[in-house]
């Protein structure tokens, strides 16, 4: 049995695995720009009343996975850059604190090279030997697989063209400092401000959402959308139209 922790922007998903089979997961608010050491406790902590609630003591897990944005060493074990999101990390002993706190092995890897991962050894790219995965959340990563094996470069950094393309010359700013780059232009972090800034947004059921969710996100949208809001409906159809162009960029 595997503890995983998997550390989203907005969102930190951890739970119970067993040979490729989720055995039980739940899901928290990130703390992104807060204490890293005291998010992971309290993770932790979550995940060892997991296993009590399923009469398992956390002497039975065998190990600690952890997925990180940013670039991720996965030999040392440590995260060599991030970008806006959980800046401790950098620097931060990971595998000192999975020994201290829970006397467990660790492994760790870039989180969308990791989603990859589990995809291409369970999932819908099983079999497959060259894939390239997107994935869209607070923001956009990539992964690749090439003749069978992750594509990682000498800096840890193969594979992850991630959301700083740039999808609209002189557009948003980007937490990168860059313009116009994907995520800036449709992501998760930026939606909230693409909402405000339609035309349709005085006139939109999303303004009660944001009001109690100012981290309003895609699947908020996606419900709003097909409820027949205009403005929900067309920002979704840009992110879409957004994501398409840069998949064409990603292939080619």
């Amino acid at each position: 049995m595997i503890a995983t922790i998997d550390m989203g922007g907005t969102s930190t998903k951890f739970g119970l695995v067993h040979e490729g089979e989720i055995i039980c997961a739940s899901i928290c608010d990130a703390d992104a720009q807060g204490s890293l050491q005291g998010h992971l406790d309290e993770v932790l902590q979550r995940l060892k009343v997991m296993c009590g609630e399923r009469g398992m003591g956390f002497s039975d897990i065998e190990g600690l996975g952890v997925l990180s944005t940013g670039l991720v060493d996965n030999l040392q074990m440590k995260v060599l850059s991030t970008n806006g999101k959980y800046d401790e990390a950098v620097g931060f002993d990971f595998v000192g604190w999975a020994q201290r706190k829970a006397g467990l092995r660790l492994r760790m890897e870039n989180d969308a090279r990791g989603a990859l991962l589990g995809e291409w050894k369970y999932g819908a790219a099983r079999g497959v030997d060259n894939v390239l995965m997107i994935t869209f959340g607070t923001g956009v990563g990539t992964a690749v697989i090439a003749d069978g094996k992750p594509l990682r470069g000498a800096s840890f950094s193969g594979g992850g063209l991630g959301g700083h393309i740039i999808v609209k010359s002189g557009g948003r700013d980007c937490t990168c400092g860059g313009k116009g780059c994907l995520e800036a232009e449709a992501s998760g972090w930026a939606l909230p401000q693409l909402i405000k800034e339609h035309a349709l947004y005085g006139q939109s059921s999303l303004r009660g959402s944001l009001r109690e969710m100012p981290k309003t996100g895609f699947r908020e949208l996606i419900e709003h959308a097909k409820a027949g809001d205009p403005c929900a409906g067309e920002i979704w159809a840009h992110c879409l139209r957004t994501w398409g162009e840069a998949m064409v960029s990603f292939i080619h």
